[in-house]
């Protein structure tokens, strides 16, 4: 398994760090609720940077994601792939709408919870990483 320097490792837990962040902030402010008005439009655009960000960022990686340098199973990885995932989801379940309908609003509050928690994760394990 190849050696990733520190200086990489840390310039791209300072990326995933920011990425994340941004997600936590924006998902923060924003969460369905019965009866009124979700600017889910408004909301993926700048979800959809966030996304490209951190694709970017292990686009950018030279090193596995899986496994940490010792080989042991890398927690980073594992949960980054998480929000990707989270993130991936909502930008093409909730593509074209102006609002989130009500019969979807219960399940949109849980698929936005569940972002919004990974995010949290996934931008703390990376501040620790990149300090």
């Amino acid at each position: 398994m190849t050696r990733v320097p520190d200086d990489d490792r840390r310039r791209f837990a300072v990326a995933v760090a920011d990425a994340a962040g941004a997600v936590v902030e924006l998902l923060g402010a924003a969460q369905p609720r019965t009866g009124v008005p979700f600017p889910i439009a408004e909301l993926l655009p700048p979800l959809t940077v966030r996304h490209r960000a951190l694709q970017e960022a292990v686009d950018g990686y030279p090193g596995p994601l899986a496994v940490d340098a010792t080989g042991r199973t890398d927690p980073l990885g594992q949960e980054l792939a998480g929000l990707m995932s989270w993130l991936q989801l909502l930008r093409v379940l909730y593509r074209g709408l102006d609002d989130i309908p009500e019969p979807m609003r219960i399940t949109a509050g849980r698929s936005f919870s569940a972002a919004h928690l990974a995010a949290r994760r996934v931008r703390d394990r990376a501040r620790r990483l990149a300090a």
